[in-house]
């Protein structure tokens, strides 16, 4: 497997693939004997590598594309040779509907679509009901661009004028730190704004997910997010933009509210859920009920082992 960081399954993969090795490009791996060569993204730095330790090998290669990208997150060079790579696998997968979509118009045709979505249901789980919840706005994610965090911001910035006792906890890490805290300076927002830059343990996030009253999210695009489905399991609904597994497996107002990309129209729905903790708690129960019959821990991995074990 080769990739930025070992895929979050990576330990239970192995009770289904047997010995596992990963590769985080451009560091120099001794190479062996393999079946099959997985690559996280069909990029220079992940794609090509794969592409060519496959090759060196003499080994099957599969490349997942984990985000909604494709179209509009390449330059034309990359798009090149993303499509180059993609057109060479025994298989691709998708991680959504969409991104399956995107693939077959470019001529990709051996596309699986494999949620990356897997949630331990004894681990994320609620432990607060909504009544008791402060009016706290959560957004959980890598501090870039395409994360969108700015126009989240300046969405709360409307919030805190009409629920003024309202709080924001962006929690993350990246190059765009400095800009997001200049941001809230500038929008005034210090004192109800917090960003958490630190490493939380799993304890901690399942516990900040449980003291939040929304998961807040604002992507330009996105291949889950993994964690509108991690906060819906601890009953947390969701104002989300329209991206990725997400958009397409929880309907607009069973498990939150959807939202253009339109600063004023977050802050209308991040209010409207603040404001009626009933339909909060609704919602939650119903996401926990979603990920549970789609997106369990072991029925997922399981799912996506045997998925490449058939090409062997």
């Amino acid at each position: 497997m080769i990739g930025r960081s070992k895929s979050i399954a990576f330990d239970d993969l192995k009770k289904y693939w047997g010995e596992i090795d990963f590769i985080k490009p451009p560091r120099i791996h001794r190479l062996k004997k393999y079946d099959l060569v997985i690559g996280q993204e069909p990029t220079l730095r992940i794609g090509l590598y794969s592409y060519l330790v496959s090759k060196l090998v003499n080994a099957k290669l599969v490349l997942e594309v984990h985000a909604d990208y494709l179209k509009s997150g390449l330059t034309p060079i990359q798009r090149k040779i993303a499509e180059y790579l993609l057109r060479r696998c025994v298989l691709v997968r998708a991680v959504s509907k969409k991104i399956e979509e995107d693939l077959r118009e470019i001529g990709v045709k051996n596309v699986v679509v494999i949620p990356s979505i897997y949630i331990k249901k004894n681990v994320y789980k609620p432990l607060k009901h909504h009544s008791s919840r402060k009016p706290l706005v959560l957004s959980v994610g890598r501090l870039v661009e395409q994360k969108n965090f700015p126009l989240l911001l300046r969405a709360f910035k409307d919030v805190v004028k009409e629920v003024p006792e309202a709080e924001i906890i962006i929690h993350g890490r990246g190059p765009l730190e400095r800009q997001i805290l200049e941001l809230a300076r500038r929008l005034d927002l210090s004192s109800s704004f917090k960003l958490v830059t630190r490493w939380l343990t799993e304890e901690e996030i399942v516990s900040l997910y449980n003291e939040a009253s929304i998961l807040a999210i604002t992507s330009r695009y996105e291949g889950g997010p993994r964690v509108a489905f991690e906060a819906g399991a601890c009953c947390t609904p969701f104002v989300s933009t329209r991206v990725g597994i997400l958009h397409e497996s929880v309907p607009d107002g069973v498990g939150g509210l959807y939202t253009s990309e339109n600063s004023r129209e977050i802050a209308e729905k991040i209010i409207t859920l603040l404001n009626d903790a009933s339909t909060r708690q609704k919602m939650g129960e119903n996401m926990r009920r979603i990920v549970l019959e789609n997106f369990e821990w072991n029925t997922t991995i399981k799912r996506y082992a045997e998925a490449y074990t058939n090409l062997l």
